[in-house]
């Protein structure tokens, strides 16, 4: 008896944080124990409808103080509430969708399609009516049925046959929701195990059964949520093993069009080389034509320049010597007109000379120069 006031007494003093912290938690979002037994009796209906077991009438069951004990445990019961509340109306929406609609069309996919029934270079992609799909689970398989069955029946996928459930991951409203009630519930179930160890003999079996109940119901969700993990698994790994072997595909392509574009640049630049290079030698004889042209111009106005110095040479020296013979006859005239008549005499070589040859006939006068009286000697 003292051993089992012992046990007793650590357990409530183990207990009193636990509920401490829980109540404190709870102040914003406190719950009845009756509102507290309609949530758990509506996730268990959710689960039984989805996994086939019995929680909710095992939740209907559990007598007020059981419930009492096991309440604190939750961190925020107004949570649990709305993820329950999310899952039955997705199951409700999802069923009125069934009944007042005609379901698409079944999608045909082929199972494993990129592991060898893809032609070479064939694009994946799973579009209505596509060639080539991705390796999205074979939805004749009856393991993969059974893993996905239970999620289909809570609305995690739309349409619901096998075939559009294969390429579909799971709601992610669903997913969330499942997220919230698997942790509300296996908090729970920690700390509430510790408050059914403070309970007399009588009372710990009734709570223990009590926890029990409710970590059934968080394993049965998480079971829930690892289908879906899984689902969500096998069509990412189907898409990106697809987007592997598309890029592979399509790297080959263009690596077969960058050789070809190659080979045409290749020949593009040979041509162009070509076309240059006869342009080039056209453009040399050209400009070998021109220097030969201007180097003929050149040599043509080179004699030019030279003829027209020698013409202007005799020229020069024709002026000059014309001159000179216009000088040496003013000079005879001059002499003339000073010689007393009966004495002017013409001296000879001003008839045959032709200019710089000419006489100087006035050089002849005396020092004090010609006059009329002073005409120097006669020829």
């Amino acid at each position: 008896m003292k051993k089992l006031l012992l046990i007793v007494g650590a357990s409530t003093l183990l207990v009193a944080p636990y509920h401490a912290r829980a109540q404190t938690a709870q102040t914003q979002t406190a719950m009845t124990t009756s509102e507290f037994r309609e949530v758990l009796v509506d996730m268990g209906s959710y689960l039984d409808a989805h996994k086939g077991t019995n929680l909710a009438s095992q939740f209907a069951a559990i007598p007020d103080e059981t419930l009492s004990k096991i309440y604190p445990a939750v961190s925020n019961p107004q949570r649990l509430k709305s993820a329950v509340a999310a899952l039955r109306a997705e199951d409700a929406m999802r069923g009125a969708k069934a009944s007042g609609t005609t379901r698409l069309a079944t999608r045909t996919l082929s199972a494993k399609a990129v592991v060898g029934s893809c032609l070479p270079g064939a694009i994946i992609d799973n579009s209505p009516g596509a060639a080539c799909t991705p390796a999205y689970p074979d939805p004749t398989n009856s393991a993969w049925q059974n893993m996905v069955n239970p999620d289909i029946t809570f609305g995690a996928f739309s349409p619901t046959d096998y075939a559009d459930v294969a390429m579909q991951s799971c709601s992610l409203t669903v997913e969330s929701n499942l997220v919230q009630v698997v942790s509300a519930l296996n908090g729970t179930v920690t700390v509430a195990a510790i408050a059914c160890g403070a309970l007399t003999i009588i009372g710990q079996p009734i709570c223990d059964g009590a926890v029990a109940v409710v970590g059934v119901a968080g394993a049965v969700s998480q079971g829930l949520l690892a289908d879906c993990s899984e689902q969500d698994g096998n069509v990412n790994a189907a898409e990106i093993d697809a987007a592997f072997h598309n890029t592979v595909t399509i790297f080959n392509a263009l690596g077969a069009d960058f050789t070809t574009l190659g080979t045409q640049l290749t020949n593009v630049n040979t041509q162009i080389t070509g076309e240059f290079g006869a342009a080039s030698t056209q453009l040399t004889n050209v400009n070998n034509q021109i220097t030969g042209e201007f180097t003929a111009l050149d040599t043509h106005l080179t004699n030019v320049d030279n003829h027209i110095t020698l013409e202007f040479a005799t020229l020069g020296n024709q002026i000059g010597q014309a001159t000179a013979l216009l000088n040496a006859e003013l000079l005879q005239m001059m002499k003339l007109e000073m010689t007393p008549d009966g004495l002017k005499v013409l001296n000879p070589a001003i008839l045959t000379c032709t200019g710089t040859n000419c006489p100087n006939v006035l050089a002849k006068c005396p020092k004090a120069g010609c006059s009329w009286n002073n005409v120097g000697p006669l020829p």
